[in-house]
């Protein structure tokens, strides 16, 4: 009994970090391609795991959650989010943590909960692109002639042919940092917007995401 007491936070380490790889690993699976580089990796990989140190933490000491609370109150995030799914796998990975340091119970479920319903998306997108119902115009894409590429652009100063541009499909401020999404459907296009916009010195940023 009191050896399992010891390797008990272990375990739960251990589960925490394979949780954050196993939900990584099945987006790679469903061809979400935006999670295909290393910093999204390194995110599935620590972000559970923070999470589950802080609430071990916090778990018995009410002034330090409030102090906490009062911490992470003051970041800054200074880029919009990007992807809608993205925004939902940081609160899943958040509350993976979370779980996993309060119960590993609730960790495996909403791990399993999770990876069920990314697997679950993907079938019923692919039943649906079988019929005529045109319920998504894209996500999952697969194939080539479907596939949209996503320029996303930082900007310290306003570029007025991005916000002209035909393909703009989001534009906001956030502060000084002008943000512009444009997809393209062929990589020529890409080369070549990305080859005006190397040329601005207000350019800050440029992302290539494959949809």
């Amino acid at each position: 009994m009191k050896l399992l007491t010891t390797l008990y936070p272990v375990l739960s380490i251990l589960l925490t970090i394979f949780s954050g790889l196993l939900i990584y690993f099945t987006l790679v699976l469903i061809k979400q391609n935006w999670v295909n580089t290393l910093h999204y990796f390194l995110t599935f990989l620590i972000l559970p795991i923070t999470t589950y140190v802080i609430t071990k933490v916090i778990s018995n000491n009410l002034a330090l959650s409030l102090g906490m609370i009062g911490a992470l109150s003051i970041v800054r995030f200074r880029n919009p989010v990007k992807n809608p799914l993205e925004l939902v796998m940081y609160f899943t990975l958040i509350t993976s943590g979370i779980s996993f340091g309060v119960n590993i119970k609730w960790g495996l479920l909403i791990t399993l909960i999770v990876i069920a319903s990314l697997i679950f998306s993907k079938l019923f997108e692919f039943m649906v692109s079988k019929t005529n119902l045109n319920l998504f115009n894209y996500s999952f894409a697969t194939n080539d002639n479907e596939q949209r590429i996503l320029l996303e652009i930082e900007s310290s100063k306003k570029i007025k042919f991005l916000e002209e541009h035909k393909n703009i499909e989001y534009f906001s401020k956030n502060g000084d940092i002008f943000f512009y999404k444009i997809f393209l459907k062929k990589n020529d296009e890409v080369n070549s917007l990305k080859s005006k916009l190397l040329e601005l010195k207000e350019i800050t940023n440029i992302e290539i995401r494959y949809n």
